[in-house]
């Protein structure tokens, strides 16, 4: 499987049989509220969900790194010093002069001592925001970061209008519910997800149900589960450069399957569906509307 950005985070986060965090419970979110957004003028973000949702508090401009995966975020300052996702360089941080660093359970992954430790031990805040797995985990995400950064009302607005799109989002479902396979990603392993996951919530807020829904966590199917569980709609991750749509129609051993017979393979966002921030709500609509699409096109 070629590695992009996307693909090399979900890669090393599925290096164990399931998404760690995925397993456990939520862990305790370790913040330090600042007093007001004048007070946070140095920001370093570590990981791309954090980014967004920074961005989309109106707080970009106070962002003086990220890691290496957010330098392509709409409205991230362009030319920002990038860090290691993984092994952060001390040095090069504390010469920056942060007043905070938000960080998450991935840059600690597979590390044996929490790389940011240091920091915290030179007096650096360092505030970890928990990987949700849950839409509710997300919308928690915004309101922890909003009021570290002391913007509790726009952290409250951006929340609300998230909830209430996806409440648009599910008064348009229908209650026939349509089989879905999510190809997180292909060859050679082939990556999905089950219950315990936001996309699975996203589908079946959208009208449809995941045929792995009784499995937990991200996972590797076999190709005979899949044929077996014969889906109506067939989602696929999209990075740069790819078709994943052209690819999966190839497959021969697809050729029977009702998604690919008829047509019904799309390709969704995967900066959108595989980062937790508010930024998950293209890729909800991107399924939310074939899912709409396939009824339109098959009802009486």
């Amino acid at each position: 499987m070629r590695l992009n950005p996307c693909t090399a985070i979900i890669s090393v986060i599925l290096s164990t049989a399931v998404f760690f965090s995925f397993t456990c419970c939520r862990p305790e979110a370790r913040s330090t509220a600042v007093r007001g957004p004048e007070e946070a003028m140095r920001i370093i973000s570590a990981a791309p969900s954090n980014t967004e949702i920074i961005v989309g508090l109106g707080m970009a401009d106070r962002l003086i790194a990220v890691d290496k995966y957010s330098g392509g975020i709409n409205g991230v300052p362009q030319g920002l010093p990038e860090i290691d996702f993984f092994f952060p360089d001390t040095e090069a941080i504390i010469g920056l002069e942060p007043d905070l660093i938000f960080v998450n359970e991935i840059n600690s992954f597979g590390v044996a001592n929490n790389p940011f430790t240091l920091l915290e031990r030179l007096g650096v805040t360092v505030v970890q925001v928990p990987t949700s797995v849950s839409i509710e985990g997300i919308l928690g995400d915004i309101i922890l970061i909003a009021e570290t950064l002391g913007v509790n009302e726009r952290g409250q607005a951006l929340e609300e209008s998230m909830r209430q799109e996806i409440t648009r989002i599910a008064a348009c479902a229908k209650p026939e519910r349509m089989s879905v396979y999510f190809e997180i990603s292909s060859s050679p392993t082939l990556v999905t997800f089950g219950q315990e996951t936001y996309l699975n919530e996203m589908i079946e807020i959208a009208g449809g149900y995941n045929i792995f829904a009784s499995e937990r966590g991200w996972f590797s199917p076999s190709v005979e589960d899949i044929l077996k569980r014969n889906p109506d709609i067939i989602f696929a991750m999209l990075y740069s450069g790819e078709d994943p749509v052209s690819e999966i129609k190839s497959r021969r051993a697809f050729e029977g399957i009702s998604a690919v017979k008829e047509n019904r393979v799309y390709a969704i966002d995967a900066d959108s569906a595989s980062r937790p921030s508010q930024n998950i709500l293209p890729a909800f609509l991107q399924i939310a509307q074939a899912i709409k699409d396939y009824h339109r096109e098959t009802g009486p």
